[in-house]
């Protein structure tokens, strides 16, 4: 377990930390699911990069997000289900506990870069616990789109550290120069670092790379105005080449091998994305599905020569990761600070993790204006889905969860197979699980702080 008896402020920590461990990157790439990838048994797009971490790493082979992004980056930077704390889409209460306030007390330096979507505040990022950013998504969203400029790809606005405004030609390029700058100053003040990449590619709208010829003979293939799913195959390909460069640049400052390199996804591909697999089937991207299409995402970690390189079939999820980083870093966690996830060190270590008896999707994505009907609530074993309505899938055989089994009508070899999943489902000291009660327009956590999501002012886009 990874509690610190009678811890106090997150301050008190700094004396309880053992010898500061290697840095952490870790890449979270967007709108991106396990069927895109070669390594996971796609054959719709190139991704060499990411292939190649798999053939070194850990890769994992049953992870779980949540079916879109704002419920995955709360349930990721908390460690916690979304039952607890969630409040609504785009937004995140500024007095979370969250793992970057972990690295700061083990002698850490922080940053995000990338995508932050989880409140329009400049200061609040600072206020949790990162030494620096530079994001897309936080006080300026709206105002920074027009025919000619996007909010995160080309021609678009960037957040600095909460004091300065960068253009960008194309946002990924400007971050990534960034996060390596970040990287460079580190390395040459022998600083540890937690890097937190929130890679904005492969969501929509789906429009030209730099590096596709779209983007010089056709100007408008870069805006959203000309998004065309046939863009998509270039966005996967520049992702992975980000992939690339991130590694080849820990490896140029002789960094690689004193640092844990983690590369995720916060939830399904779109839904308007089919991909060819190596089977000969094509899959619909899940995204916003409360299904395992919407759920499964990859996830490999690499740390130098350090770890044997491995596919892992036990459950992993978004929450397990606050837990992972605290004992990579040798800080414990308080015992104030509630966690639903188990630490993944030892089994970078060559032992073996503690295993989840369950992951649970408590989706509720909450916009401001509209609830999504969509929203469910479900837990999983390694075979079956439980929903809060009673509804049983075996997600092995039926990943779409289009074969339903009613609770009532299962054979008791399989109501004994999805005890502690209708348990946790109907567990009511969450306070925001309203168990069986569950439904699209259920409130979440309230909001705690003097600030909005950028979707408080118009209906969402669709997400999907």
């Amino acid at each position: 377990m990874h509690l610190l008896a009678g811890a106090g402020a997150i301050a008190s920590l700094a004396g309880c930390r053992q010898e500061t461990g290697p840095n952490i990157v870790f890449f979270f790439a967007d709108d991106i699911g396990t069927e895109c990838f070669g390594c996971y048994g796609g054959a719709e797009y190139q991704t060499p990069n990411i292939d190649s971490l798999a053939r070194v790493g850990i890769q994992y082979m049953n992870m779980n997000a949540q079916p879109l992004s704002s419920p995955s980056r709360v349930q990721l930077l908390t460690g916690q289900y979304n039952d607890r704390n969630y409040s609504a889409f785009g937004y995140i209460n500024d007095d979370e506990h969250i793992f970057p306030q972990l690295a700061r007390a083990a002698g850490y330096k922080t940053a995000i870069v990338g995508k932050w979507q989880l409140g329009r505040d400049r200061s609040m990022i600072s206020r949790m616990g990162f030494d620096e950013s530079y994001c897309s998504q936080v006080e300026l969203y709206r105002e920074t789109r027009s025919a000619t400029q996007t909010d995160r790809y080309a021609n678009s606005i960037w957040d600095v550290n909460g004091k300065t405004y960068d253009f960008a030609l194309y946002g990924p390029d400007s971050m990534e120069d960034y996060a390596f700058d970040f990287i460079d100053r580190k390395a040459a003040s022998g600083e540890p670092f937690l890097l937190y990449y929130t890679e904005p590619l492969v969501h929509t709208p789906h429009v030209s790379t730099p590096d596709g010829e779209e983007w010089d003979l056709d100007y408008g293939s870069r805006f959203t105005a000309a998004q065309d799913t046939s863009y998509f195959r270039g966005m996967v390909a520049y992702m992975d080449k980000q992939v690339g460069n991130m590694v080849r640049h820990l490896k140029e400052r002789g960094l690689w091998d004193n640092t844990v390199f983690i590369f995720c996804s916060d939830n399904g591909t779109s839904t308007r994305i089919v991909s060819k697999q190596r089977d000969g089937s094509r899959q619909r991207g899940g995204k916003g599905e409360a299904n395992y299409f919407g759920t499964h995402v990859p996830l490999i970690v690499c740390w130098g020569d350090k770890v044997s390189p491995r596919q892992v079939e036990h459950l992993v999820d978004l929450t397990d990761f606050l837990p992972t980083f605290a004992d990579i870093m040798g800080v414990r966690v308080p015992d104030d600070w509630t966690l639903d996830g188990v630490s993944l060190y030892p089994e970078l270590l060559g032992g073996e993790s503690e295993k989840k008896d369950l992951v649970l999707v408590h989706f509720n994505p909450l916009w401001p204006t509209t609830p999504s009907p969509k929203a469910s609530r479900y837990a999983m074993n390694d075979t079956y889905a439980y929903f809060w309505d009673g509804r049983i899938y075996n997600y092995r055989e039926d990943p779409r969860f289009t074969m339903p089994v009613m609770y009532d009508d299962a054979s008791d070899e399989l109501k004994a197979a999805v005890c502690a999943l209708k348990e946790r489902v109907e567990d009511r000291t969450s306070p925001y699980s309203y168990g069986t009660d569950f439904r699209p327009d259920a409130p979440g956590a309230p909001r705690r702080g003097n600030y909005k999501t950028f979707y408080d002012w118009a209906p969402p886009q669709n997400p999907f």
